[in-house]
Formats: structure tokens, C-alpha cells, sequence
């Protein structure tokens, strides 16, 4: 199950060697011997040596520095589903408070870079010549042209105004300009087409975890819906629905789309890969070292995280409640319902409400203190909490030992997106088949006879339902146009403390808040590159 990320935790010397031009890594690293390296000049030679470099690729996605830790802290925490207790710095983009001198945006920008220029140098320079076995080369080129796209996506989603490189790097010229976004868009819609061209649809067992041409496929539809690009989209869902290889899990193992159990099933269509391990060096690119669950530290609640932490808004539990939804509630919230539970499978009273004694004997803060303190609901996160794991004081409280791999895009999502695709295309009747097979999974009543806009409604709401905690709410809000309406001054889910980001006080503010800043330190070296709007 996790044969893939033993690999990458353990890529060789020449995997780094290889990228030391987009590392940069220290003198000190690079003069280690290594009998098994290799030098740039004849890279490309070798199936085991692009396969080194393939994971080398990935293996900056998922350090602390960027889905190991740092999106989720400032970009995803952005959304309306989470009110983020006040942490210095480390809350302030994810309360809508956020300067250009605040934390959190330099460091995707510089893993994602990374993992590109790795995956540049992969498809610039393995040819026919160094690995003549056509299967084997597009199954190792394939990979970097998904990497390079799903890199470029979230670049884009990000910051919305950013280089496109393409090359490996010149060091003689770094001061590289912003492309137009369609330009970046044409390159990921490229890229995927290629790599659904040279990837497999499935994996052997060895290699689970990898993605595969029908991975490609969905990041390409859901590219298409996010360019509002309806009829195209459809097409690349269809294809992924009608392929066969994908199914929602029974509603009884609804929750195994987010523990260590039964990963890279078959309602997965890409996850990244993490690790619970002993080895911790805080988001460093060394190979043996990240890959575990550092979000652990941004979803656990608020008495078990050492930043804080945050409450669930109200209005994410009322929705769950109005549609009668007790199975995906149960595996994303905890509150006072009945049979609700904690880590280690403890009752909500015994791990939420009961104090615990700290080495002193003396009581400690509990959950349900601090929000009653703060004035807010006590509702907690449960997904990629580490609550599968074990009890609390057998979940490290940085979460070196979480290893829940991330889904990033489940056949539920497709599902959705693709009634979102066909309403879109006014086929509102064809829509209802798809979103009712996520309902279903759910034992909710299906939909029938709505009008376009109320079923486009009744996807917002679904989505709500079945993907809270996972990433993806605060990038719907912004493409459908309606992040002012629910995290603006005038928010829908109510105004001051009844505010989603009433623990803070921020705003969401039009024409700036749809991106976040491009780095001072990159615009500082490179005078080519212009901020974003509302951060000047």
C-alpha cells in the first residue's frame, strides 16, 4: 500500500544530484559520495535513474513546505467552513487579514518551482536514445508531464499571475517574467493531454499510488470546468465515469477515504502519498525526511493542535442536520450528536468535555472550554485529524507520525463535477443521475424535477456535504463568484460574531482576496515579476 512512498523517502544521492540546479542544495550535501550516482551530463540513461528522479519530483508536494503543512494552514483555511483561532502570523491569511509581509506564500511558490523544474528536466532530456523501451519511457515522462500540470494548477489557482518555465534553468538569466494565464492554462490542458497518452489506467501493485492517464483525464475535466469550458468537461468526466475503474466505496467505509486504511481504493482517482515516520526535519528537501501529515497541526482541534486551531462554522453542521446526513457527518464533524467520537474512538464527552491532567496533575483546557470562551460553537474537524490513529497522546503533536494519504481527487468529486458540467449545458435532467449517486451513497432521498438553478444550488450543497475538510471550498467560492457573498463584510452566514472569521475579524475583499500575494522575497529578486491586485 505504501510501496510508493517507501520509495520516494528513500530516493538516492542521484536523484539530487540531478536537480541541484533547481535545488540548490549546500556544498556539504552534494560532496557526499555516493558509488551509485550520477552526473547530469548522462542522465536520461537508465530506467532506474529517470524512476529516481520521477519520485525526487514529487517529494517537494509533499514536505510541511507545501501539502504536508503550509497550503492548508493559509490557503485552505481561507474557505467559510473553518473560524481560525488567532495565531500570530500563522492565521493571518486564513483570516482574511493577510499583508504581503504575513507567512505562507513563499514557500508553496518555491516547492512548486521545484517540483516543475525536476519535472523539465525529466522531459527535456529522457529521449529514445537513453531508454529505448517506449512503455517504460512514457510511463517515467508521463509522470513529470502530470506533475508539471497538477504543479502549474495550483500555481495558478494560487497566485493567478506566474512564470512559465518550461526549460531547466539558466543561471545567467533568472529574472523571468509572469505569463499571460491562458497561456498557463493551454500548458496544463497540454500537459495532460500527453500524459494521458503515455500513463497507464492502472498501476501494479508496486507502484500504487502513482497517477495514471485517467488521473489525467479528471485533472483535465475539472481544468475545463474551472475555464467554464462545460461541453469539454463533460467529455473528459464521461470518459473517467465510463472507464470502469472507479466506484464510490459503500457508505459503511465512507470514512476509509480519509484514514490509513484502505488507501489508493477504488474511489481514488489521485492521492499523494504520506508516511508517518521517525525521521523529522521541519520541510526540508533531503531525501529520508517529510512526507507525514504535518496538516495534522491545522485540522486537529484546538486543545490537541500547538497553533490553536479553529472551530467548524455553524452553518456546515445545519446543513448536514436540514438534509438528514448522519453518515458524512459523522466522518467530518464532531459536536454533541449522538454517538459522536474522538480519537482513539473515545465518546465526544470523555476526549472533548472531560479536563485532562497535564504532568503536573493539574487540569488542562479542554476543546469545548476554549470555543465556550471564545464565544463560538464548539464543532470540531475530524477528517485528516489523526483521530483514526489512536488516542490523543498517541497522535504526535506536530503529526510526524499521521500518515493518511491526501485524496486529491475522488470519484465522488468527478461525479459532482460532472453534474456541475451538464447543468451548466442546461442537461439538468442528465445532471440529476450523477449527483444522486453521491446522495445515495450518502442513504439521502434523491433529486428529481429541479430547475437548473436550483439544482446548481443543490451542487453547492453537495459538494459542501461531501467534500468539506478536504480542499477544495474555497476554490469552488472563488469560481463560482461567490466568496464575497459568504466570507465578505456582508457575509450570508451572518455578520460580526456570527461572522465565519469572526475569532479574527477579517473580510473577504474583492478584486485581492481571490489570490494571495506573490512572494516579497521573489519579487524582490526578480524585478520582473509584478504583485498581485489589493497587495501593493
Amino acid at each position: 500500500m505504501k510501496k510508493l512512498i517507501n520509495i520516494k523517502t528513500k530516493v538516492t544521492m542521484t536523484a539530487v544530484v540531478l536537480v541541484a540546479l533547481v535545488l540548490g542544495c549546500s556544498d556539504e550535501l552534494l560532496e557526499q559520495n555516493n558509488n551509485n550516482g550520477t552526473s547530469s551530463d548522462n542522465f536520461g540513461t537508465s530506467p532506474e535513474q529517470v524512476e529516481a528522479a520521477v519520485n525526487g519530483a514529487f517529494h517537494p508536494l509533499t514536505t510541511a513546505f507545501f501539502w504536508g503543512r503550509i497550503i492548508h494552514t493559509g490557503a485552505f483555511l481561507r474557505s467559510d467552513e473553518y473560524n481560525v483561532f488567532e495565531f500570530a502570523s500563522n492565521t493571518a491569511m486564513a483570516g482574511l487579514n493577510a499583508n504581503p509581509g504575513d507567512r505562507w506564500a513563499l514557500e508553496p511558490w518555491q516547492q512548486l518551482y521545484k517540483s516543475i523544474g525536476r519535472c523539465n528536466t525529466i522531459i527535456n532530456r529522457v529521449t529514445a536514445e537513453g531508454i529505448p523501451d517506449e512503455t517504460v519511457r512514457n510511463q517515467l515522462v508521463g509522470q513529470a508531464y502530470f506533475l508539471r500540470a497538477f504543479d502549474y494548477w495550483y500555481l495558478l489557482n494560487l497566485y493567478g499571475n506566474i512564470p512559465k518555465i518550461t526549460e531547466e534553468p539558466n543561471l545567467d538569466d533568472l529574472a523571468v517574467s509572469q505569463a499571460d494565464p491562458k497561456e498557463i492554462w493551454e500548458l496544463i490542458l497540454d500537459d495532460l493531454t500527453k500524459a494521458e497518452e503515455m500513463l497507464p489506467e492502472s498501476w501494479t501493485s508496486e507502484n500504487l499510488g502513482r497517477p495514471t492517464s485517467l488521473a489525467a483525464t479528471a485533472l483535465k475535466g475539472k481544468s475545463y470546468l474551472y475555464r467554464e469550458e462545460w461541453e469539454e468537461a463533460e467529455q473528459a468526466f464521461r470518459e473517467v465515469i465510463n472507464s470502469g475503474n472507479y466506484a464510490l466505496l459503500p457508505g459503511t467505509q465512507f470514512d476509509n477515504n480519509f484514514s490509513q486504511e484502505n488507501e489508493n481504493n477504488i474511489e481514488s482517482v489521485f492521492e499523494l502519498q504520506f508516511l508517518g515516520q521517525q525521521t523529522f526535519v521541519w520541510g526540508t528537501d533531503i531525501p529520508g525526511t517529510g512526507t507525514m501529515g504535518n496538516y495534522h497541526i491545522d485540522y486537529a482541534p484546538p486543545a490537541k493542535t500547538p497553533d490553536r486551531g479553529h472551530v467548524i462554522n455553524p452553518w456546515l453542521r445545519d446543513l448536514y442536520e436540514a438534509n438528514n446526513d448522519e453518515l458524512r457527518r459523522n466522518a467530518t464533524l464532531v459536536y454533541d450528536y449522538p454517538g459522536a467520537t474522538g480519537y482513539g474512538g473515545l465518546s465526544y464527552q470523555e476526549d472533548f468535555v472531560t479536563p485532562r491532567m497535564d504532568a503536573d496533575g493539574n487540569p488542562m483546557e479542554t476543546d469545548v472550554q476554549i470555543a465556550t470562551q471564545a464565544n463560538v460553537a464548539p464543532i470540531f474537524s475530524k477528517k485528516y485529524t489523526g483521530m483514526d490513529i489512536g488516542l490523543r497522546e498517541e497522535v504526535d503533536f506536530l503529526g510526524t507520525n499521521v500518515g493518511n494519504n491526501w485524496r486529491i481527487i475522488r470519484y465522488a468529486d468527478v461525479l459532482l463535477m460532472m453534474a456541475e458540467a451538464l447543468n451548466e449545458q442546461n442537461k439538468t435532467g442528465d445532471a440529476e443521475m450523477f449527483i444522486n449517486m453521491v446522495r445515495e451513497r450518502a442513504n439521502l432521498t434523491p433529486l428529481s424535477g429541479l430547475s437548473q438553478l436550483d439544482m446548481m444550488q443543490a451542487i453547492i450543497d453537495e459538494r459542501a456535504m461531501e467534500l468539506a475538510g478536504e480542499g477544495h471550498r474555497f476554490l469552488d467560492l472563488v469560481r463560482w463568484e461567490l466568496a464575497d457573498d459568504y466570507l465578505g463584510p456582508n457575509s450570508l452566514h451572518g455578520t460580526g460574531s456570527n461572522h465565519p472569521k469572526s475569532l479574527v475579524g477579517g473580510t473577504f475583499v474583492s478584486g485581492r482576496d481571490e489570490l494571495i500575494w506573490i512572494p516579497i522575497g521573489e519579487i524582490s529578486s526578480n524585478p520582473s515579476l509584478e504583485q498581485n491586485p489589493g497587495y501593493q
